[in-house]
């Protein structure tokens, strides 16, 4: 194959078109079950159809990426399922939303014609997130593409319904739930946000039937009075021990309700007695139950009140309010009104403040399946990082209440069961049943509801390989390997999936879970429309380049912290893209197509150095990645790129590129070819662009053309080998470093070549490399004193620098410069002595702790000893 010329800058918006298509053709994220490979697998946490993919999308996809793309390359069969969620709520939600503007509801076009509605909707928006995955350069493999609502997935989730419900463990009952008023719908506790707002606490006077007094309580929901059936007090509470069982007048209504005593009354609140409204709080609900109190609902499904309300039936609960106060006022039973900040509870989804009403929904025991999820990760089963969240995942389960599983919504899974019409006997089955198997007849009625969206998504592991079927694929895929996601939804659906797959396959979802951290802004603060510091994926990808971003994403994802996205990040990352190109460009603008991987390589000092650069690098990143430390790899190849291959050794190899043998410029495009290897999974398509232009008209022919096929380099035999003294190049650095920064501190133009001395004489190989990457006139090698008058003098490792800055130079500044730095070294000193002369550590302390605080106090004496003399 001819090379192709590399273009003076990379073309990123080209390359992210042209790859992924590339990729797709041949197949290279196929997973591969007759390979022999070994299996590692991971599913994707399957985004809303509801829209874009935002800036935590990005993070959590390109995380997934960097991993299937590492396991790929180590050899595994990688498999990374993609698929899309139906997102129930949020769907039907957005399809309502369009009907208004259009004049019209779901009720006027009727259950069949408003589900197609939302199909043709899906249809739309799904091939809009599938196609910002492959900007993304997501190598998923698309042939196993799943949406939770396809029939084999609808087929998983009716199977654990029937059979939950036929051992007990889904139930349909009346109880206290979460209503949204807003979408007309139940939630489950999870989909209830609490909010700290100011409001008031109303104190309410109830007078005793008996004439004997009264007792004062505080409500936050004055409304709700009118569904008091009782007044609790704690039984020990001795203000009100003469009370109980007397009966009061209510205040509005006129019946007589009666003191109650009841331990979940707290003394300290308000005046210690609570007004009893069964029908509307949790707490009530479960008092009124065991004490048998009447349960009157005075609110309805529509936030209005109800005609138990009497002469408020109709107004909205807020307006009912006022009114409620304002009567209670004018009658003389108002006490006082307090400031007060409370929580309360508003929808996850729309916003709405909640109603708690008793209702008729199908709930889920999960206190076994909850049991086995907790001991799964005790025991270690499965594993948490960062660890901490351990502790969260403990007391949830330990605390879990029963699962409100249905939503009075058409978009989603319809609960499969059937009322018959005649005699109302309830069929749960996987099918409709043709007849009553009460009593024959042939009407049954579907029940309308369908079930919370997190109910199939628990089942997501094992449902995307076709269970309930035994097949091959879930046989090898599932347990999956790890399992990625945002630490936000590890209750709506990590536990749901530990619990599921426990239950129902015997066996842990997935064997790892590492919690990705959030993206926030430059300032730290969590993303919001209504703040406008939204950051835009595809706009970042659009001006920086997918690579850029992914990078930037991947090199601040340290485990447990968030990430503040910023400009100068991207374009740091971005910096680095290019740097790798203009280094890989001048690499093949030198390199002959005579030159092959085939070739055999030499290798002096520069090189040897850089193997065990390398060898050393690669195997750390190799850790980080296995324990998800994907900033610690980010960063460890950001150094090794731009540090040791771009600014040291592509300048030391500059004469071998230049004119050197067949073998030097063969070792320099091995150097390369790993590096783009590693940096694969990080940024693809840029390494993938330049493996085409440089290495693959180089490639054996053995060897996969494609860079996503390729293996991981932690291994290649050329980071095996040993030589060269291993000191030599690091002295080089320094000096270097020494150089420009005397450069930097006298005030001396980057670009200006002045003349500089080392007494390092061994660095005289490297006369050259110095001068240009410097820019020095001259550099002369001597052991000769380099102290002078006109000089600026930096001490190194074994020796010292200068730079001749004849008429540049400030004596005074110099003297000061070189004392600063005897008083530091003195500083450093002073420990690492007192610490050797320390008979005890000596004697006691491991002996290689001890052999290297010696080399770190000789190797500072020495240094002490060159700035005396350059002082004297």
């Amino acid at each position: 194959m001819a090379t192709r010329e590399m273009d003076k800058a990379f073309d990123f918006r080209t390359a992210q078109t042209r790859w992924y298509s590339v990729w797709e053709e041949s197949k290279a994220f196929e997973a591969a079950p007759a390979s022999g490979k070994e299996p590692w697998s991971i599913v994707i946490p399957p985004p809303n159809i509801t829209g874009n993919l935002h800036m935590g999308h990005a993070l959590v996809n390109t995380l997934h990426d960097v991993l299937t793309r590492f396991k790929r390359a180590q050899g595994f069969d990688a498999l990374w399922v993609p698929g899309t969620d139906h997102a129930g709520i949020a769907t039907q939600m957005m399809v309502e939303r369009q009907l208004k503007a259009e004049g019209t509801d779901r009720h006027k076009l009727g259950r069949d014609a408003f589900e197609q509605r939302i199909w043709d909707w899906k249809e739309k928006n799904q091939g809009a997130i599938e196609h910002q995955l492959k900007r993304l350069g997501c190598s998923v493999d698309w042939t196993r593409n799943r949406f939770t609502l396809d029939p084999a997935l609808n087929k998983a989730v009716r199977k654990v319904f029937v059979e939950s419900y036929k051992a007990g463990r889904i139930y349909r009952g009346p109880r206290m739930i979460q209503w949204d008023p807003a979408l007309q719908t139940a939630l489950s506790d999870l989909e209830v946000k609490y909010e700290e707002r100011k409001g008031k606490l109303w104190y309410l006077r109830y007078p005793l039937a008996d004439g004997s007094g009264n007792v004062v309580v505080a409500t936050t929901r004055p409304e709700t009075m009118l569904g008091d059936t009782a007044v609790a007090v704690h039984p020990d509470d001795e203000r009100y021990r003469g009370m109980i069982g007397k009966l009061m007048n209510h205040p509005l209504t006129g019946r007589q309700i009666p003191v109650v005593a009841d331990a979940f009354v707290d003394p300290a609140f308000g005046t210690g007695c609570v007004k009893v409204t069964p029908a509307h709080d949790p707490n009530d609900f479960a008092a009124g139950k065991r004490l048998k109190l009447e349960s009157i609902t005075i609110i309805g499904f529509d936030a209005k009140m109800t005609a138990a309300a009497g002469a408020y039936a109709g107004l909205d609960r807020f307006e009912a309010r006022k009114r409620v106060v304002a009567d209670l006022e004018e009658q003389g039973f108002l006490v006082k009104v307090e400031d007060y900040v409370h929580k309360i509870s508003l929808s996850d989804r729309s916003g709405a403040v909640l109603e708690p009403l008793v209702s008729e929904q199908w709930f889920m025991d999960v206190k076994e399946a909850a049991a086995k999820a907790l001991e799964a990760v005790q025991s270690g089963a499965i594993q948490f990082t960062p660890e901490h969240h351990t502790a969260v995942w403990a007391h949830w389960l330990t605390n879990i209440q029963d699962w409100c599983i249905s939503r009075q919504l058409v978009w989603g899974h319809r609960i499969p069961a059937w009322t018959c019409a005649k005699c109302g006997e309830l069929h749960v089955e996987m099918e409709a049943p043709s007849a009553c198997r009460a009593c024959g007849a042939g009407d049954l009625i579907q029940d309308p509801d369908t079930l919370d969206t997190w109910f199939s998504s628990a089942l997501w592991p094992f449902s995307v390989f076709g269970w309930p079927e035994e097949t091959a694929e879930l046989k090898r895929y599932y347990p999956t390997s790890v399992l990625i996601t945002g630490y936000d939804i590890l209750f709506f659906w990590v536990a749901r999936m530990a619990m599921a797959g426990l239950t129902w396959m015997g066996d842990v979802p997935f064997r790892k879970v590492y919690f990705n951290s959030l993206v926030r802004d430059a300032s730290g603060q969590k993303m919001s429309k209504t703040k406008g510091n939204v950051i835009d994926p595809l706009e970042v990808m659009e001006e920086y380049g997918t690579d850029a971003l992914r990078f930037s994403l991947a090199i601040m994802a340290a485990p447990g912290t968030d990430i503040a996205m910023s400009t100068a990040r991207l374009e740091a990352s971005r910096n680095f893209c290019n740097k790798l190109w203009n280094a890989s460009r001048f690499v093949q603008m030198n390199m002959g197509e005579d030159i092959t991987l085939s070739t055999e390589p030499e290798f002096g000092e520069a090189e040897f150095w850089l193997i065990k650069r390398m060898g050393g690098v690669l195997q750390q990143v190799t850790v980080a990645l296995e324990e998800f430390r994907f900033h610690e790899a980010s960063d460890l190849l950001y150094h090794l790129v731009w540090d040791d291959f771009c600014a040291t050794y592509i300048e030391l190899a500059k004469v071998q590129l230049l004119s050197g043998t067949a073998g030097q410029k063969a070792a320099i495009l091995h150097f390369l070819d790993i590096l783009l290897r590693a940096l694969h999974p990080f940024v693809p398509f840029l390494t993938e662009e330049i493996h085409e232009a440089v290495i693959v008209p180089r490639l054996p022919p053995s060897e996969p053309t494609l860079l996503a096929q390729r293996s991981w380099p932690v291994g290649e035999k050329i980071l095996q080998l040993q030589g060269g003294d291993a000191t030599i190049i690091p002295q080089f650095q320094e000096v270097l470093s020494a150089l420009l920064r005397l450069k930097a501190e006298q005030g001396v133009d980057p670009a200006k070549r002045v003349p500089a001395y080392c007494s390092l004489v061994e660095l005289e190989p490297f006369t050259e490399a110095l001068k240009s990457i410097a820019r020095l006139e001259s550099v002369t090698f001597t052991k000769d004193d380099l102290a002078s008058p006109t000089r600026t003098v930096a001490v190194v490792a074994g020796g010292a620098v200068a730079l001749e800055l004849a008429g540049l130079k400030d004596p005074v500044a110099e003297k000061a410069k070189l004392e600063k730095e005897l008083a530091k070294l003195e500083k450093e000193l002073e420990p690492l002595r007192a610490r050797l002369a320390d008979e005890s550590f000596v004697t006691k302390a491991p002996e290689a702790a001890v052999a290297k605080l010696r080399g770190q106090a000789e190797e500072r004496e020495q240094r002490l000893t060159q700035v005396k003399a350059l002082l004297a």
